[in-house]
Formats: structure tokens, sequence, C-alpha cells
């Protein structure tokens, strides 16, 4: 037991680096929720539509994150080895892909988004909204694309309080501008779900103008000129493709299948599509762990195996794999308790929410399984081992849990809560499997050394 209880300097250090990202995101899923509930007030039709929307650009998303978590790794390991060279190379790397997917993105959406959403849903209203409000929503790609590069990098080298003021302002502003855009009050135009879109909109460009002042006051280690944008060592480039493609291709499966959950459930009707938005914007109330989870891996295990101290490294990633358990066990109460009276806030029909209350209360009980799943998969990226991480991750959902929603919503007649509830229920397997991954030790390398003895062979 003692082995997964850290000393009071470790869960300081834990604290600041983690405290902040979990505040951010709780932050931001609290005022997400008030979207979600602005919206609700326009009936199930309309946050479905939303919802289609918000899960197409939630695969964006996460491929970006994938593309840029290859680089992110090395970004950890490089400041823990003091390389700011190479950290800056990493930094570049980030800006260019984000960008790069983020074009591809608008040209997928622009193109298809129509079609796409029609895949949630058969109604016309809800089409004709989710359409309105892609039109507008897809431009803040290009913002959020440089805004989150900057924030990971932040997040990596364990400077995370500057993103939480960030987002507490680009934030109040979205919402803000939401509160009058779909109401029209003070003045405002009245226009609904576009008005949502365009408070998004509003809101991503003066969050990527702040993250590019705190660029510029507080980035030195990594900030780069715009004319050494595209200088990086051979091998460093080649390095990080390395890590980031499979991180991408596991993202891309995790997200795909994520929306082939959605469409599962969605067969059950728009009440069922609205009970899952709902579901979604409480969830992440308590779902803020995870966050912090990630940040305190990358500083706590991914900067500790670049400074060589692989020991100390594994000995850090068990106290953060239990701390995360227990806190999000926490958490899991408190969801149970939210779920009894936060419904009443929302206006759609007692069927949605009723469906909505049962899954709610499934989350509540399955959330530390999913801290632990959470926990093992950033522990054994911070250590370079894609290839578990790929396995655990959207292998296992692609072979057991992707067929399972498939099958369930095409050949069986199970309510929308039963569907959700065996989902859920699937990540229990893959805590044996995670766990014999992280028993292995391959994720327990310095990767700076690795590299540097790589770009010595390649220059002799």
């Amino acid at each position: 037991m003692k082995t997964l209880i850290g000393t009071k300097s470790f869960y300081k250090k834990l604290i600041a680096v983690s405290l902040p990202i979990i505040v951010q995101q709780l932050i931001t899923s609290s005022l997400q929720l008030v979207d979600n509930i602005m919206v609700g007030s326009l009936g199930d039709s309309a946050v479905g539509s939303v919802s289609a929307v918000n899960q197409l650009y939630f695969v964006v998303i996460l491929v970006i994150f994938g593309a840029l978590g290859g680089a992110g790794v090395y970004s950890a390991q490089y400041f823990g080895a003091k390389d700011f060279d190479k950290l800056k190379q990493t930094f570049r790397f980030k800006v260019i892909v984000g960008l790069l997917i983020a074009l591809i993105s608008f040209i997928t959406l622009s193109l298809f988004g129509r079609f796409f959403i029609s895949l949630f849903t058969d109604t016309l209203e809800t089409i004709n909204n989710g359409a309105d409000y892609l039109k507008i929503i897809k431009w803040s790609v290009f913002p959020w694309a440089i805004s989150v590069s900057i924030s990971f990098t932040f997040r990596e080298i364990g400077i995370t309080k500057p993103l939480l003021k960030i987002s507490i302002v680009a934030i109040l502003i979205n919402t803000l501008l939401n509160f009058l855009l779909i109401f029209g009050y003070l003045g405002f135009p009245e226009l609904g779900i576009r008005g949502a879109g365009i408070a998004t909109l509003i809101s991503r460009f003066i969050e990527f103008g702040l993250f590019a002042v705190l660029l510029v006051k507080k980035g030195k280690v990594f900030n780069s000129s715009i004319r050494n944008m595209f200088k990086i060592d051979k091998f460093v480039l080649k390095a990080i493709i390395i890590m980031a493609l499979p991180l991408m291709l596991n993202e891309i499966l995790w997200s795909t299948g994520q929306t082939i959950f959605f469409e599962a459930y969605s067969t059950r009707g728009d009440q069922a599509l609205a009970a899952a938005s709902v579901t979604g914007a409480i969830s992440q109330l308590v779902f803020v762990t995870f966050g912090g989870v990630s940040t305190g891996i990358a500083v706590m295990v991914g900067n500790t195996l670049g400074e060589n101290k692989l020991k100390l490294a594994k000995e850090n990633s068990k106290k953060l794999i239990f701390a995360s358990m227990v806190f999000s066990a926490f958490m899991g109460v408190l969801l149970f308790v939210l779920s009894y009276f936060i419904l009443g806030i929302y206006d759609i029909s007692e069927a949605a929410k009723d469906i909505a209350r049962f899954n709610i209360r499934v989350n509540a009980f399955i959330i530390p399984v999913l801290a632990f799943n959470v926990s093992m998969y950033f522990t054994l990226r911070a250590g370079g081992d894609t290839r578990s991480t790929f396995i655990m991750d959207s292998g296992y959902m692609w072979v057991i849990q992707v067929p399972a929603a498939i099958l369930l919503s095409r050949f069986t007649g199970l309510p929308a809560n039963i569907l959700f509830l065996i989902i859920q229920l699937l990540e229990l397997p893959k805590m044996i499997f995670a766990y014999s991954r992280y028993k292995r030790g391959n994720w327990i390398r310095n990767l700076h050394a690795s590299n540097e003895h790589n770009a010595e062979v390649l220059i002799s």
C-alpha cells in the first residue's frame, strides 16, 4: 500500500500541475452545460442537431489531439532533459500538422457535412438546423488548432495556471454571446442555433489571441519565429512521426467508435439523441478528472523519464494511477447525487430526462474504471509505448465495443439506456488488458537518450 501513496511534496506538485487543468475543464464543462441548457430550451430537435455536429467536431478534435500527442510525448521528455532546441521543433510540428488537419477537416465538413448529420437522424428539421450550425462552427477549427498547440506545450512543461485564466475569459465570452445571440437580448438579433455557432466562433478567435499573447510573454523556451517554422531536424521529425501516426490513428478510430455509439443511441429516436447529449454534458462535470490525470502523468512521469530517472517514473506512475481512481470515486458520488435534481433545469421531454438520468448514474459507478484505463493509457504514452496504447484503446473498442453497439442497436429492441449500460460495462475487461501492458514495462524508457543515440548513428 505504501507504494501507492506519495509524500506531501508529491501531492503538492501534483496539485500544482493538475488542479489548474481540472478547474479549467470544470469551468469549461459547467459553461458548456449552460450552453447545452440554452440550446435545450429550443427543444429535443435543437439539442439533437447541435449534438450531431458536435460529434463530428469531436472526431476532428481527437484527430488533432492524436497528431499533437506524438509530439507532446517528446515535448515532455525534451523539457525534462533541458533540450530546448528540440522542444521548439516539437512545437513547430504541432502548429504545422494542427493547421493541416484543420484544413482537411474544413474541406471535408464543407462537402459532406449534411450527409454526416443525416447519419444520426432522419428528421428534416434536425438535419437543417445542424447544417446551419455547421456552416458557422466549421471556421473555428483554424484558431482552435493553433490554440491547442500552444496550450498542450505549456501543459507538457508544467505551466498550467495561465491556461486556466484564458479559458475562463474565453468561456465567459462564449456564454454571454450565447445568451445574447440565441435569445436576442439587449437588442441583439434572435438567431437560435445559428447564434450558438457565432458565439463559439467569436470566442475561439478571442481564445487564440490570448494564447498568442501568452506565447510571446511566457513561451520563450519553445516559441519559434515564423521564418523558422519549417526547420525541424530529420531525425526529430522521423521520431515524432513514428510516435504520432499510431496515436493519430488511435484517436481517429476511437473518435469514430464514439460516433458509432452515438449513432447507435440515435436509432432509438430524437429523445435518445437528446438524452445522449445531456448525459455527456453533465458527466463532463466529473470527467474533468481525466484532464488532470493526463497533465500529471505528462509532467511527473514524462519529464522524469526525460531526466533518465526511470525508477522514480515507475513509482510516480503507481501513485498517480491510485490517486486518480480514489479522486474519481468521490466525483462519481457527486455525479450520482446530481442525477436526482440537475435534469430539472432542462426543457426537454420527460422521456429524454428518464434516459439521461439512468445513463448519468451508470457513469457515476463506472468512472473509477474509466479513470484507471485513462491513467494506463497516458502512462504508456508518456514512455512512447504507442503500440500498447493503440491495442488497449481503439483496438479493444473496435474488436469488442463497436461490434456490440452495432449488433445490439440493429438486431435487438433494447432501449437506449440498456444499450448505454452494456457499452459502458465493457470497459471492465479492458482494465485487465491495460494492466498487463503496463506490467510489461515497455514504456519505461528515456526517449531523449534514444534519439541522441540515433542522431549520432545518422551523423556517423
